[in-house]
């Protein structure tokens, strides 16, 4: 057997990728910018092992409460979630997995102890702790995984695990994954998705987790108002030993409290007047106001998700079928505007419709011509198009940045002669709809992916759903093209590069602005070390404080 065990993304594909491959893999640290308006020791990357009982539970807080703003909102609570808003910043503190991907790009065990993958790529075998218990004493064992896995299966919310081809136990503490596929970190989105809870306990719950939990976490839930607070304190007879606890997993403070805050304006209140101590991904413009102001830090990182615009596939679709229309609107917007108009400054135009930071990604992209604003080619392909002047759907959600997004983009593509009516939903009408292409003409979303292969299947697999792709197109040249590039032998710049040529010639989707995530925080709640998730944001649990 062959050994995965806590690797970095770069590891696993040691001796496949081709010269100058990692290069173009973006890093968190060549991005990252600080402002530190009272001492720049307070945003240092450095870390040290830190155990989920220590003693740096911000001991100087008034009330001894780290209350963190956030506009990612769980309606309920239950394990059972898709994709949105899985970069919650409560989401580890509600819940474990398996594993957990590091902002190093490592793969930190937690209630996994190891796993080993077979000769044949797919097959992975994994031992868990035999000393994990959840925070009303239930023992978990190889028998709940092998039920949640197959629970995630059936409520087909999560594309990763679409990708377990079959799951079982092979002894108390063990159990065997079979993927579909050899596929580039298919088999570690399971281990990374994998909420571990108590089956029994789940079952046994008034409404399966939808406003109470149990789990395994170092925390256990105090309060919960859906759409308001979610509260935790920390327990006292967590099961791992603290020898064993990562970094990356520590439990550094005694009591938190997420506060949802949607609009940036009522976000900025809130931190002027002390009602919350930080604000996980604070809107741009709300966060430039406390750049120098000496109260508070404030850190910017490039995001791991930019912002996309992702054009329909359907059949009752026109501009499924009409590349040069699709074209003329690339042009058509200014991403530069978007830039400073949305976010303020704070972020980049982007090459590709998936973020630089995402592993397989080719640095040389950034030398290529990727659509920039101009007018004139803009009226040039919507001249050699088929549009007649008719009304186009852009779909979006409600939120006020995808509104801003989406009025300025209305405005981009009435200069250039292109009429487009926004329909701004709500999120769950959004989630509803957004993968049946013939209820727009254009979407905009923000997916990301750890891999290339791993967003390239969520959005432009022909058979990934009942509809097609992401947007009911059925392309299957381009599946195929897909298909090479997911296992390790085919993970190469070459079989890469071609499918970034396939999609810019074609224009099924346009990466717009890749922005910069910003989260700010009281000078003096005593923030000594920082530790980020992988996704970029700081992670206040883990990171460590004065005493």
């Amino acid at each position: 057997m062959r050994k995965r065990v806590a690797r970095t993304m770069a590891l696993v594909l040691a001796g496949v990728l081709s010269t100058g491959l990692l290069s173009g893999c973006g890093t968190k640290a060549s991005e990252e910018k600080t402002t530190t308006a009272a001492t720049a020791a307070t945003t240092s990357t450095d870390t040290t092992k830190a155990a989920a009982g220590g003693e740096n539970g911000l001991h100087n807080l008034s009330d001894g409460v780290l209350d963190i703003g956030t506009t990612i909102n769980w309606d309920t609570l239950t394990p059972l979630r898709s994709n949105i808003g899985n970069n919650s910043p409560y989401a580890s503190v509600a819940y474990e997995t398996l594993a957990k991907l590091t902002e190093k790009k490592e793969y930190a065990k937690i209630v996994a102890k190891s796993w080993e993958v077979q000769e044949d790529g797919k097959t992975f075998d994994v031992e868990i702790y035999d000393y994990v218990k959840d925070s009303a004493g239930n023992a978990i064992t190889a028998s709940d995984i092998v039920w949640m896995i197959k629970l995630q299966q059936e409520a087909a919310l999560k594309p990763a695990f679409a990708m377990v081809d079959s799951v079982e136990q092979t002894g108390d503490y063990t159990f065997q994954v079979k993927m579909k596929e050899d596929m580039v970190g298919a088999f570690e989105a399971v281990l990374t998705n994998t909420f571990v809870v108590s089956q029994a306990a789940y079952e046994g719950s008034k409404d399966q987790f939808a406003t109470e939990i149990i789990s395994t976490s170092p925390y256990k839930l105090t309060k919960f108002v859906s759409g308001s607070e979610i509260s935790f304190e920390k327990r006292d007879d967590y099961w791992q030993k603290p020898e064993l606890v990562d970094p990356s997993c520590a439990a550094n403070v005694d009591k938190l409290s997420y506060h949802i805050i949607l609009e940036a304006s009522q976000a900025g209140i809130a931190l002027e007047t002390g009602t919350i101590d930080a604000f996980v991904m604070l809107d741009q413009n709300t966060a430039s106001q406390f750049a120098e102001n000496q109260k508070f830090n404030m850190e910017s990182n490039t995001y791991i998700n930019g912002y996309q615009l992702f054009f329909s596939g359907s059949d009752n679709r026109q501009i499924a079928t009409d590349v040069n229309l699709r074209k003329a609107i690339c042009y058509a917007i200014d991403t530069d505007g978007l830039i400073k108009g949305v976010f303020a400054g704070y972020g980049k135009s982007m090459h590709d419709p998936i973020s630089d930071s995402s592993l397989g990604w080719l640095e040389k992209w950034k030398e290529e011509d990727y659509y920039p604003y101009d007018a004139e080619m803009a009226k040039e392909y919507l001249a050699k198009s088929n549009y007649k002047g008719e009304e186009l759907v852009l779909l979006a959600t409600s939120s006020s940045t995808m509104q801003r997004i989406s009025q300025m983009i209305q405005g981009y593509l009435l200069q250039a002669g292109i009429t487009v009516k926004l329909n701004l939903v709500d999120q769950a009408l959004y989630t509803a709809t957004r993968l049946d292409g013939s209820q727009y003409d254009m979407t905009i979303n923000t997916v990301g992916g750890e891999t290339l292969p791993d967003h390239w299947s969520i959005r432009y697999d022909y058979q990934a759903y009942k509809t097609g792709d992401a947007t009911s197109r059925h392309d299957e040249k381009l599946g195929e093209l897909l298909y090479k590039t997911w296992t390790q032998a085919g993970f190469t710049e070459e079989n890469i590069d071609a499918v970034h040529q396939y999609l810019k010639e074609n224009m099924y989707a346009y990466g717009m602005v890749q922005p910069e995530n910003i989260d700010i925080w009281r000078s003096d709640i005593g923030l000594t070390k920082v530790v980020h998730t992988n996704k970029g944001s700081v992670d206040f649990t883990a990171s460590t404080f004065n005493e």
